[in-house]
């Protein structure tokens, strides 16, 4: 093996345990974004964007899933005594 080689294969060693002894730290703080909700980032959407072009059924499964999840507001009557009490919006969900 020559001098280039022998550097090559170091530089991957080392990178390697490198990220074996920091992967619990990276993993510790991927979790700590999650919770806080600050995951993601500016390529977040490029994977939803992908699965409409090549996975449409992944799509629609998303869009059922959000549906159901999503609790819509109750519509405004004619009569409605009103929603606004000292400023504040009220909704009241009818179980």
């Amino acid at each position: 093996m020559d001098a280039i080689g022998a550097l090559v294969l170091g530089i991957v060693l080392a990178a390697t345990l490198t990220l074996i002894i920091l992967a619990p730290r990276l993993k510790r703080d991927h979790l700590r974004r999650q919770l806080d909700g600050t995951a993601g980032g500016s390529l977040a959407g490029v994977g939803s964007g992908m699965d409409a072009v090549w996975r449409p059924s992944a799509e629609d499964a998303h869009a059922r899933w959000e549906a159901q999840v999503e609790l819509p507001a109750p519509a405004p009557t004619p009569g409605d005594k009103g929603r606004l009490d000292d400023g504040r919006i009220i909704i009241d969900v009818a179980g």
